[in-house]
């Protein structure tokens, strides 16, 4: 029988977990070929397909290369496999699970289209592995140039880190809007990486670590912050950094990272690049392609500086977190709880602050620059912001008192008095239910606000009419009409029906975060999975025709014999050796070559079929 035929059984008596798996290693529904896969047979030819297998192969190291090419010319059993081909039990799994080769009692072979694909590479101008191919040599990092990278990778870390944040925040104040390919648009590009204080193509990597790292997440087509976000900034540096770092280490094609550990003492670079070229025989574009933005990112992350992996980031392709944070913690500035407060409305850290008080501080003052000495600056909208999440002006004063070296400047304390002075001068609450005209009211002692407010053409859609000298009333809810004060910079503040103020929460539809919790996503591997299952079902449960026929058509398009087990009117079941002819009418029409004679047998009679 055909490999088609063959697989397809493979794959229809497996369980859901391993086909999963195979769909899942092999990319099969995200090829575009997953809507024409109706049924096992559909998927096998996906399988072998010379394009999948391409794309499956030229990932492999040369060992496994040289493995399967072994495995076309002969069937080992599995105990030769791992003595004579040096690939043990894990290796031999994978194999299996990619869809490579086939176990049977005599042991594994390989497909003979995973053959014939390896022999067609030397038309794509790519090479089949050669034993007596000699291993690239590498030269180890000389002792003298260990600290300048350690130094300078330090300081990309710290960058990283540091800039990782702002875009976070960024993210909290403002979800990033996405084109419909998915990517950020330039003018947003342009604004996020001056907020970071960094360069665009240093931007588009931290924006992927912070994908990868599961801190910022796709929400249709926003980027928002995650509910990890606010623990991961409340971490010191190095732990931030390890997070992200690890993310990144994590991300790398199977088999590279324990390879890139491995080398991590040796220089990177061109050597690296030399060593997998050798490895990967069929990387070919993939292969440069990646490595060369691999290496890229891993120096932006502060994982390597420049051909020298640092001490931290080989500690992290090794998977010891706690080794890396301790290294970098060393490497960094010691972290502050204490600045400047100056006259013009600034404030500057002399070092980098604790990540408490950094938090803290963004609450009253906006960030007017980011380096190991950051600046803040406090404006009446920032403090505003911060009597509105709770803040008073005896809290803030005495926080300022506190984290100070030099006093708390007059122009700040009278510019924060001021502030929550004014703050609230607006209050929103809640009408008694009942009128559909009058949801909420807005109140207050200054008629002169009022009157502004009532004639503000912004506020028209809040529907304000007056009621008497010191109130309005809206038929917008609540928290419509305080969020659109708050964003026209009114003085407002929301209170509840018995006149305490209270904070509110924008609506989810301007939410910045993500929900903590959501319907899963689709699984596409399970989908196909279950669908494939749902349609032999349907087909077995009605005639088991179906099955039959698909791989008498395997066998007829590749002219080979067949077992076909029929079913006599007297219970028992007879094996014919016959070469299928063609089906159609719910009848097989074949050659029996033992009797030299044709056979047509009814489909509804045949119990199995099976390779001759």
């Amino acid at each position: 029988m055909t490999s088609t035929a063959t697989l397809a059984s493979l794959l229809r008596a497996s369980d859901d977990d391993w086909l999963a798996g195979v769909l899942g290693r092999r990319g099969i529904p995200a090829s575009g070929t997953a809507a024409s896969i109706r049924d096992y047979f559909d998927l096998a030819d996906a399988l072998l397909d010379p394009e999948s297998l391409h794309a499956c192969l030229h990932r492999l190291d040369r060992r496994t290369l040289a493995a399967l090419s072994a495995l076309g010319e002969t069937r080992m059993p599995t105990s030769a496999v791992r003595d004579s081909l040096g690939l043990d039990a894990a290796e031999v799994q994978s194999l299996l699970g990619l869809a490579l080769v086939e176990e049977t009692t005599e042991g594994l072979a390989a497909w003979p289209e995973v053959t014939a694909q390896l022999d067609s590479w030397s038309e794509r101008g790519l090479h089949t592995p050669d034993p007596r191919d000699a291993e690239p040599a590498s030269d180890p990092v000389p002792a003298s140039e260990r600290d300048a990278a350690d130094h300078l990778a330090a300081e990309h870390a710290f960058t990283a880190a540091n800039a990782t944040a702002e875009f976070l925040f960024e993210l909290e104040r403002n979800a990033v809007r996405l084109l419909a390919r998915g990517t950020i648009g330039a003018p947003e590009k342009r604004r996020l990486a001056e907020a970071m204080s960094v360069d665009e193509n240093v931007l588009d990597t931290l924006v992927g670590a912070a994908e990868l790292a599961g801190l910022a997440v796709r929400d249709g087509q926003r980027l928002v912050a995650s509910p990890a976000t606010e623990a991961w900034v409340g971490q010191r540096t190095a732990e931030r950094w390890a997070h992200l770092a690890e993310a990144w280490a994590a991300s790398l094609p199977a088999g590279i990272r324990p390879v890139l550990a491995e080398r991590a003492d040796t220089l990177w670079g061109e050597e690296l690049r030399a060593w997998l070229r050798w490895n990967y025989p069929g990387g070919g574009a993939w292969l440069t392609e990646r490595m060369t933005a691999g290496l890229a990112e891993a120096e932006r992350l502060g994982i390597t500086a420049g051909d020298i992996v640092s001490s931290p980031g080989a500690a992290i392709l090794g998977g010891d977190r706690s080794r890396a944070v301790a290294l970098l913690d060393a490497a960094l500035p010691t972290p502050v709880d204490r600045l400047y407060l100056q006259h013009d409305l600034s404030a500057v850290a002399p070092g980098p602050l604790e990540a408490s008080v950094d938090a803290r501080l963004r609450a009253l003052a906006d960030v007017d620059g980011r380096a190991i000495a950051s600046r803040y600056r406090f404006t009446s909208t920032s403090v505003g912001r911060a009597v509105a999440a709770g803040e008073s002006a005896e809290s803030i004063l005495e926080f300022l008192a506190d984290i100070s070296l030099s006093g708390v400047p007059q122009p700040l304390e009278y510019l924060v008095v001021e502030t929550a002075a004014r703050h609230g001068l607006l209050r929103v609450g809640p009408m008694p239910a009942g009128d559909p005209e009058s949801v909420s009211y807005l109140r207050s002692d200054d008629a002169t606000l009022l009157s502004t407010a009532l004639v503000d053409r912004s506020l028209a859609v809040l529907g304000l009419r007056g009621t008497d000298s010191d109130r309005l009333v809206s038929r917008r809810d609540r928290s419509q009409v305080y969020w659109m004060l708050h964003d026209a910079r009114y003085p407002v503040a929301a209170e509840d029906a018995r006149g305490r103020i209270v904070e509110l929460r924008r609506p989810e539809s301007g939410s910045t975060r993500a929900a903590s919790a959501g319907p899963p996503a689709v699984d596409p591997h399970r989908a196909l999975v279950e669908r494939l299952r749902i349609a032999d079902a349907a087909t077995v449960h009605d005639t088991g025709q179906a099955w039959f026929a698909r791989q008498l058509d395997a066998a007829i398009r590749s002219k080979s014999m067949v077992i076909v087990s029929v079913r006599m009117p007297n219970g028992s079941v007879v094996d014919y050796r016959l070469e299928p002819a063609s089906v159609a009418g719910g009848r097989l029409r074949a050659r029996d070559p033992l009797s030299e004679i044709e056979r047509t047998l009814p489909l509804s009679s045949i119990a199995a079929v099976s390779e001759a």
